[in-house]
């Protein structure tokens, strides 16, 4: 009988150190779960044939200004019109502008829409979470000078949610955007950044270990917490800039509060428009005939 309760507690003291163990274990290795959650883009990547786009889009591939090969579509309106370039959000397509680039062409611009890096049919295993895709945007304008069936070079761009950011980091560093257009723009990365040191359980916060943040860093191939719309924002005039953003975006990397640092560092010329509702990236969909106006003027103005 004592032989039988002492082995029957070194079973239990041996189940329980076993489960101790895995759940140190999956604590962790947690961080470099959802790092890799985060950049890996598993989404399919169909995207479908240009003949059944309701604008005329042609398929073209070209190259990020770090070299990564991207493909997307274009739609000439006119050799002689501006273009602009569209930038889809967080581990989209070029798909998903596709309402931009409807009423962009009907005014008669041309459109650039394309696959971010690791989105899509464009290359890469995963997304750079912003900190790498302005060379996207900045390889978008090298290819668009290159061709010479356009000839006018005044470009634009757009960019929603994630694309937002995106395109003002890129109007930062390449100067042959002279407007852009940033709907739902984040303003930093430290949202991001912030959620890594810990995970909610319930009504739990569990602190985790420090290393997400140098995983991410060399996952991405590049320093995350670097990514700053609000700071190259002031890099951007003389050149316009225009932010979009619903007072009820409740998405808690692009809120209110960050677009107003944004809109309080941009030079002039700078435009704002605070839409009362229609939450994150919802502008077009709720106010659809005030946002295409505003847009359109926008670019007429600076894209002449």
């Amino acid at each position: 009988m004592i032989r039988s309760l002492a082995s029957s507690r070194r079973t239990r003291v041996i189940v329980g150190g076993v489960l101790l163990a895995i759940v140190l274990l999956a604590w962790g290795m947690l961080p470099a779960i959802r790092a890799f959650t985060l950049v890996y883009n598993g989404n399919p990547r169909a995207i479908p044939s240009a003949s059944r786009v309701d604008i005329p889009v042609r398929d073209v591939r070209f190259a990020a200004s770090d070299g990564v090969q991207l493909r997307g579509w274009l739609a000439i309106a006119s050799s002689n019109a501006p273009t602009i370039i569209l930038v889809h959000g967080f581990k989209g397509s070029r798909v998903s502008m596709l309402p931009w680039a409807r009423f962009l062409y009907k005014a008669g611009y041309n459109v650039l829409l394309f696959d971010g890096r690791g989105c899509g049919q464009s290359d890469g295993w995963g997304i750079a979470l912003g900190a790498r895709e302005a060379d996207d945007v900045i390889g978008a304008v090298h290819y668009l000078q290159g061709r010479a069936d356009l000839t006018n070079k005044h470009y634009g761009a757009l960019g929603e949610s994630l694309g937002a950011g995106i395109v003002l980091l890129a109007a930062s560093r390449e100067p042959a955007l002279l407007a852009v257009v940033a709907d739902s723009a984040w303003a930093d990365e430290q949202p991001q950044l912030s959620r890594m040191n810990s995970v909610g359980v319930g009504p739990l916060t569990i602190p985790l270990l420090p290393y997400e943040p140098a995983l991410m860093d060399s996952l991405i191939g590049a320093r995350l917490e670097a990514a700053s719309p609000r700071a190259a924002v002031r890099d951007i005039s003389p050149r316009a800039v225009f932010l979009i953003h619903s007072a009820d975006d409740k998405n808690t990397l692009t809120p209110p509060a960050g677009e107003a640092q944004i809109y309080a560092n941009a030079g002039q010329p700078k435009q704002q428009w605070i839409v009362p509702n229609g939450g994150h990236v919802g502008a077009l969909a709720a106010h659809t005939a005030e946002y295409t106006q505003r847009v359109l003027a926008f670019f007429a103005q600076y894209l002449k």
